[in-house]
């Protein structure tokens, strides 16, 4: 019997893992971003197999929901709501404010009425989906045609904005705390003057801690034209990289909300999500990717061919390659040393961990190009010293993560110079409480003295010795430690007699810029100790 019972129990186990194996798991489960789509009701073919993140395509929209002045019809939009809410999907609702798709009635009112129905309509969303992670406050406020009612709510004013403003107020106020405010935009990350102008906005709503997240929409015609067409553009994918980085520098999340390759042939459209589908993929301030359609009879009818997935269940080869490379791990971030001379010989190299990294490989050359390689070498750790580089030598360092799947992109190229000097150090295993710089031992010395100095917390460290006039004369430490006790040994020969100084700055990793020893806060360590050299 008991025989009888164990079988059982096992064959369960074994048809749920079959079965669960059939219906997949999203793309980005267990990642730090979503990868989500838009979709239209009904809802529910092959979604859950591959995305964690649903927005409704037109459902959400105010023309859509109230095609007549004081009535409204939610039944799609509560379709797709539900479905996210019973299958535990982010749902991120689209949208409030746009110019296009707005109710046709609204024009031929007058301004008090407009404002009062756009301050309803707000209302009427936030209080029916209070569960809502994200939502599309304002759409595409760069570009015409602007709202009808701008001027009802408050048109340019005094920030020029003041119509967004208002409408992220009446966001803040009738929205569940917690759903995340979002303003979405196209067009932006080509060109440098929208991205000044989004940024402008952006900082006027973070004034007024009104905005929670940036969308971009990131359609293929953003990027360049379609492969073959007439008049053919491509935008630089430096620019759009470097405005990207813009955007996330700001400290906001940015979302990938309308994101599509719109190519006909399957091996274009592969190419192409190859190129551009990395570079908000591997960016640490991307928190999320919306593909806007993922069917094919459900896509945006002005561009019928940015599905991913046939309406059989057959998937398009650009959407087997994403299953593939989400499962890689993203490119790490380089932490030190960065553009810094007089490095030691022997830095101490730092990076961020990525995400599903069991490897990392360093590269290290005198060369930009890395013709040739001063170190290659694969690492576990997120650190690595090496043995002592040539003096007064510029080199660069770029690092990749790697596992069993395959190995990210490497970072971009950081170059430093260094000195003379090897970071003699010997570290014990202890973890101090407080950071603390010790008197030098021997003091007076003739030549060569040592000095113990304590880390309390993973970050920067500057050891520099200083004449009487505050000079810079040997930098000992210039580069990121982890806790722990550290004894340092320097010689002078070549110096004078007289009195020099030894001053220490350590300061936590999350602290500042990288380098910048000489910049302290409340949370730095800082000390000096005084002294004497005898001949």
């Amino acid at each position: 019997m008991r025989c009888g019972k164990s079988f059982a129990v096992i064959m369960i186990v074994i048809v749920g893992l079959f079965s669960a194996r059939l219906q997949g798991q999203p793309l980005a489960q267990g990642k730090s971003m979503f990868l989500g789509a838009s979709t239209s009701s009904p809802v529910g073919r092959f979604f859950t197999k591959y995305w964690n993140q649903v927005t409704p395509g037109n459902a959400g929209k105010w023309g859509s929901v109230a095609p007549a002045r004081g009535q409204y019809n939610w039944i799609n939009l509560d379709t797709i709501y539900n479905f996210a809410l019973q299958r535990g999907l982010l749902y991120k609702h689209h949208t409030l404010v746009w110019g296009s798709q707005q109710p046709g009635w609204i024009s031929g009112l007058d301004t008090a009425s407009q404002r009062a129905e756009v301050e309803n309509w707000i209302r009427l969303v936030g209080q029916r989906y209070p569960k809502m992670d994200y939502i599309d406050v304002v759409n595409e406020p760069l570009h015409t045609p602007l709202p009808s009612y701008k001027t009802a709510l408050g048109g340019d004013g005094i920030t020029g904005w003041d119509w967004v403003i208002t409408a992220f107020q009446w966001a803040r106020q009738y929205c569940t705390p917690g759903v995340k405010l979002i303003l979405n935009e196209y067009n932006v990350l080509g060109t440098t003057a929208n991205t000044d102008t989004l940024l402008t906005i952006i900082n006027l709503l973070k004034a007024r801690n009104l905005i929670d997240g940036i969308g971009v929409q990131g359609h293929y015609f953003e990027f360049r034209s379609d492969i073959g067409a007439s008049g053919g553009y491509i935008y630089n994918l430096s620019d759009i990289k470097f405005n990207l980085n813009r955007l996330t520098a700001t400290g906001l999340p940015v979302f990938m909300t309308e994101f599509d390759i719109d190519e006909p042939d399957d091996a274009n459209q592969l190419a192409q999500y190859k190129i551009y589908f990395p570079i908000f993929w591997s960016n640490p301030g991307v928190k999320g990717i919306t593909f806007w359609g993922y069917i094919d009879d459900d896509v945006w009818g002005s561009h019928p061919d940015t599905y991913l997935l046939r309406s059989d269940g057959r998937e398009r080869p650009a959407l087997q390659w994403l299953q593939t490379y989400v499962e890689i791990p993203i490119s790490p971030t380089l932490v030190s040393p960065v553009a810094a001379s007089g490095t030691p010989r022997n830095p101490l190299f730092v990076w961020r961990s990525s995400a599903l990294a069991t490897a990392y490989n360093v590269q290290v050359s005198s060369s930009r190009t890395f013709a040739g390689f001063a170190v290659d070498t694969t690492v576990a750790d997120t650190t690595f010293q090496p043995a002592p580089l040539a003096t007064n030598t510029t080199y660069y360092w770029r690092v990749n993560a790697v596992n069993s799947n395959g190995a990210s992109d490497y970072t971009s190229i950081v170059g430093f110079t260094t000195g003379d000097v090897v970071s003699g150090i010997e570290s014990s295993n202890e973890i101090p409480l407080q950071s603390g710089l010790s008197q030098n031992y021997p003091n007076p010395f003739n030549p060569t003295t040592s000095f113990e100095f304590k880390v309390s917390s993973f970050g920067f460290v500057s050891l520099k010795v200083l004449d009487l006039l505050g000079r810079d004369v040997a930098t000992l430490v210039h580069e990121y430690r982890h806790p722990g006790v550290y004894n340092v040994r320097w010689n002078a020969s070549g110096l004078p007699s007289g009195v020099y100084f030894c001053r220490m700055v350590a300061r936590p990793a999350d602290g500042g810029q990288a380098g910048d020893a000489s910049t302290s806060s409340a949370r730095s360590f800082v000390d000096t100790k005084m002294m004497m050299l005898t001949k």
